[in-house]
């Protein structure tokens, strides 16, 4: 189980200032946010705006809301630099938080309520919702205005939930379709909460011994399993990078695997599912960290195949498992995105 207690926040105002005078020097992020791949994300928020309502995001327009999709939709508009007080789409941010703030409050010490899983639980695991809240919770903490304690409270008792709810092995369960991502979503908000003020200690090492058994256990001769090997290797490569795995042979040979799967496999992208469109952000927010050749392989890849199959409303579309319109457009716009590197997680 980890061990959970609060910190005291470091100089944000020092961190702040160090981050606004790397944004000033000339950036990567203008030479991977093309003019197509603006449009496109411009696009993207078009249509995933529509679907923001005063008590959440439903997994398409005019579907109820529920926490996994709201969650998901809030990183991708903080990934965009919007904040609850500036930022072209702060308005709709505020609404995507209170809604979140909201669903939270009914769930008993953070626990599901007794009702019917969302496709995103059945599909990554049944905490994948709280999952997602805790990650969105941990970036607009400290900088939440009129909602900082409220966030604070939830998101204690969030890592807390996230915490026990940990098995044994190191995992969060195998109940799901797709269970590892329950795992990396997991591990990721233990990791995030403890950036952002909070101390997470306890089995960060047997997340990454299971990342490490998922590798072994892939077969890369079975094509019937295509969907499961891409998102299993995606998961394990963002946990391997973020735990000293980058100059492993291990983290190389699987990356490039990927980036050649990327490069001579369109069902990847043809025929995406929810799951796919988390696997490539999971894989960018990492690689693009990366000083070998790896990125610039990798990223215009992911990027211009995400712009091939968007909707022409603006949307992705999952076809499979996962195939919420919004939690795929969320996705594909964080991974997008990825290169403003505005959000924390893509730190580490």
């Amino acid at each position: 189980m980890f061990m959970v207690c609060l910190l005291i926040n470091g100089d944000r105002e020092s961190v702040a200032a160090a981050e606004e005078t790397e944004m000033s020097s000339p950036s990567k992020s203008r030479q991977e946010i093309t003019p197509e791949s603006k449009r496109s994300i411009d696009q993207g928020f078009q249509w995933l705006l529509k679907c923001v309502r005063r008590n959440g995001v439903g997994p398409d327009i005019g579907l109820e809301p529920d926490l996994g999709c709201t969650a998901i939709t809030g990183l991708a508009l903080l990934s965009e630099g919007n904040t609850t007080t500036t930022g072209p789409h702060q308005r709709e941010l505020r609404l995507v938080l209170d809604a979140t703030l909201t669903m939270l409050r009914h769930y008993p010490e953070g626990h599901p309520p007794n009702e019917t899983p969302s496709i995103v639980q059945r599909k990554i695991g049944l905490n994948a919702d709280l999952f997602l809240a805790a990650l969105f919770l941990t970036e607009v903490v400290g900088d939440a205005g009129y909602y900082e304690e409220d966030v604070s409270r939830r998101l204690k008792t969030l890592v807390e939930v996230i915490s026990r709810a940990q098995q044994a092995d190191g995992t969060w369960g195998s109940e799901s379709w797709a269970p590892i991502l329950g795992t990396v979503l997991g591990w990721e908000s233990m990791r995030s909460a403890s950036s952002c003020g909070m101390r997470v200690e306890g089995a960060i090492k047997l997340a990454v011994d299971a990342m490490l058994q998922n590798l072994r256990e892939v077969d890369q001769q079975n094509a019937s399993s295509w969907m499961h090997n891409f998102y299993k290797e995606a998961s394990a490569i963002r946990v391997l990078y973020s735990n000293g795995y980058h100059d492993d042979d291990v983290f190389h040979e699987t990356v490039d695997r990927l980036i050649q799967t990327a490069r001579t496999d369109s069902r990847y992208f043809k025929f995406a599912g929810g799951e796919e469109y988390l696997s490539f952000f999971l894989v960018t927010e990492c690689i693009l960290q990366s000083p070998r050749a790896e990125a610039e392989k990798w990223f215009p890849l992911v990027r211009d195949n995400l712009i091939d199959v968007q909707n022409q409303d603006g949307s992705w579309t999952g076809h499979h498992c996962i195939i919420n319109r919004s939690f795929c457009t969320a996705a594909a716009l964080l991974t997008l995105q990825a290169p403003n590197r505005y959000l924390s997680i893509s730190d580490h």
